[in-house]
């Protein structure tokens, strides 16, 4: 691999943005906006799907873990075609904002199915039923989510400003977290519970993300590209997929938010069992996934200023040393504790979730990086492999949550669940979720592309936007 501090005589950069490096507050909240629809997206199925389908619609663990799986992978599979599509659209509207604007309504509609199974079906129907459902949704996710989460990367190319951006994301981000976890599940209990009441409830999440979807499509606006050089073939869409892999900062991270991905996503599918069974948190479940996540949101301005001051990776490495400490910490928690004191220690943990959007920010400056060393601007192409190997990660960890829970002791049905299955549930969710964290950290640790680096990165494109010569 050459390295781009090699090239920075030769230039030629190909974006352009709309107006100079500066995003307006009011241009990142309305870009932030289309944050409802992956962060609801991520919450409910992290938090919700899983209980639902195994507590009130009687599927078995293993085939909810094993149809989410198959979803998250069938997700995963398209999103680099679309990130190679999006890079490569010229329209009026610019090349991401159209399918952010056409996916939404039907992205929306699939939302509602997903919570909508048929009664009387038997196991292996429900089966079939949940993974269709999801990989419908899916199909329109990735073609939202992909040119969304480029279209932001490309709406400033100053490192302080992009993570401006990314921080007002992030904040939405953690509001529909808020909505998509507690909120789904108090809407469900407030209509009544059961399937009826999930059906409603997610209704109005999906009338939310139809909301945030078309904000973000109608409030933003997309830098001046030119032209790609080359044309549009099988072959060129896996030499850009190639490039991708060959740059060591974005191997580095994308192996790096692969573990915490893995770590996270089973942390949320047990995180209501053991919320509910394990610290007796019985009829309070909303109250407490919504302190969790409160306390994720409040936390990230704090892991903004973090990665402002000490830059992204040390903040990174701190968020995760603080996950694992406050997962591990909650062994002590038991049943008998007063709810207040339970809370407490919950909130300890969620101010770690708080950081988990730094990856993406991360990921942004790799970009240019990656624009010194080939004269090419490929968001999508990169955007669609960082999601391809994050929903992998996220299968895998629902499909071990599935495998895990009867493992565990775990009955679907019980009001109360066995002392050792508690336990096991604590262990699990506890320092079980925690190795993740520090390995992790440990790979963070190694990567390449520092805050000085970055900014030699941009003073050699900024050179080479003076001279105006270009790659050959």
């Amino acid at each position: 691999m050459n390295d781009s501090s090699d090239r920075a005589a030769e230039p030629a950069p190909s974006i352009e943005p709309v107006a100079g490096e500066r995003v307006s507050l009011g241009r990142q909240i309305l870009y932030g906006a289309g944050e409802l629809v992956v962060g609801v997206r991520l919450s409910a199925f992290g938090f919700v799907l899983f209980p639902f389908y195994t507590d009130v619609v009687l599927l078995p663990p293993a085939l909810v873990g094993a149809a989410i799986a198959v979803g998250r992978v069938w997700d995963g599979l398209n999103d680099p075609v679309m990130g190679w599509i999006s890079d490569r659209t010229r329209t009026r509207f610019g090349r991401r904002r159209p399918y952010i604007g056409a996916m939404i309504l039907p992205l929306a509609v699939a939302f509602i199915a997903i919570w909508s199974p048929p009664a009387d079906l038997a196991p292996t129907e429900i089966f079939l039923y949940l993974v269709a459902s999801l990989c419908l949704f899916d199909v329109f996710f990735g073609f939202y989510a992909t040119p969304y989460l480029a279209l932001g990367a490309e709406m400033s190319t100053d490192y302080a400003e992009r993570a401006r951006v990314v921080a007002t994301r992030a904040v939405v981000h953690n509001v529909a977290l808020l909505i998509g976890g507690g909120g789904f599940y108090g809407l469900a209990m407030l209509f009544g519970g059961g399937r009826d009441g999930f059906q409603l409830a997610g209704a109005v999440l999906a009338a939310i993300m139809l909301g945030g979807g078309v904000v973000a499509f109608l409030g933003t606006r997309e830098p001046r590209m030119s032209a790609m050089p080359d044309t549009a073939s099988f072959r060129a869409l896996l030499a850009d997929l190639r490039a991708t892999w060959e740059l060591k900062s974005f191997r580095v991270v994308v192996v790096a938010s692969a573990v915490l991905l893995l770590g996270s996503s089973m942390s949320q599918a047990l995180s209501l069992y053991v919320f509910r069974d394990a610290f007796g948190a019985v009829g309070q479940v909303g109250i407490v996934i919504t302190v969790y996540l409160a306390a994720a949101t409040m936390a990230f301005p704090a892991w903004a200023a973090a990665a402002a001051r000490l830059g992204k990776g040390r903040a990174l490495e701190l968020c995760l040393l603080w996950s694992a400490a406050s997962h591990c910490v909650s062994l002590l928690i038991d049943p008998s504790w007063p709810f207040a004191a339970t809370l407490g220690l919950i909130a300890l943990a969620g101010l770690g979730v708080g950081g988990y959007i730094l990856p993406v920010a991360i990921v942004a400056d790799i970009f240019d990086e990656d624009e010194l060393a080939s004269g090419r601007r490929r968001e999508g192409a990169f955007f669609g492999v960082w999601t391809l190997v994050m929903k992998l990660a996220a299968a895998a960890g629902i499909a071990t949550v599935g495998l895990v829970l009867p493992t565990l002791g775990y009955q679907a049905g019980l009001e109360r669940q066995t002392p050792e299955t508690m336990w096991a549930l604590k262990l699990a969710w506890g320092p079980g979720i925690a190795v993740f964290f520090v390995l992790t950290f440990l790979l963070v640790r190694r990567f390449p592309l520092t805050a000085e680096r970055h900014r030699a990165i941009q003073e050699a494109l900024r050179a080479r936007k003076r001279t105006g010569i270009a790659v050959a």
